[in-house]
């Protein structure tokens, strides 16, 4: 095998066992906190954080992230496959879905708006 070749798989090993070890971490603070958030979201809360605190290099996480992102879409198939099996319970709740959505939707643009504008005074 090429050199380069083994280089870039290590460095795709290393990003992927950085992410799977936030999520294991998230998961770990779940099950001993018991708190009713989901362990992906407080694995990736716990990333940005390090992240944003430069005490993990965005560089180490490039390969795989970058990965993941160019299949995102094909991650939403299995949940509109899913949605297919409660078209009765969409059915009969599509306007509180729907206001629901709008009313959030609009609430985060306002939100957003606001923060940006503070933020860059």
């Amino acid at each position: 095998m090429n050199n380069s070749v083994l280089i870039t798989f290590a460095k795709l090993c290393r990003s992927a066992a950085i992410i799977l070890a936030f999520l294991l971490l998230g998961k770990g603070i779940i099950y001993v906190s018991h708190l009713p958030i989901p362990a992906s979201i407080i694995g990736l809360l716990l990333l940005f954080t390090c992240l944003s605190l430069r005490l993990i290099p965005l560089s180490y996480l490039l390969p795989s992230g970058s990965l993941l992102l160019t299949y995102i879409t094909l991650f939403f198939v299995p949940v509109g496959v899913g949605l297919l099996q409660y078209t009765d319970l969409l059915s009969q709740h599509w306007l509180a879905i729907v206001l629901s959505s709008v009313v959030s939707t609009v609430l985060v643009f306002l939100t957003v708006g606001w923060l940006f504008q503070r933020l860059s005074k």
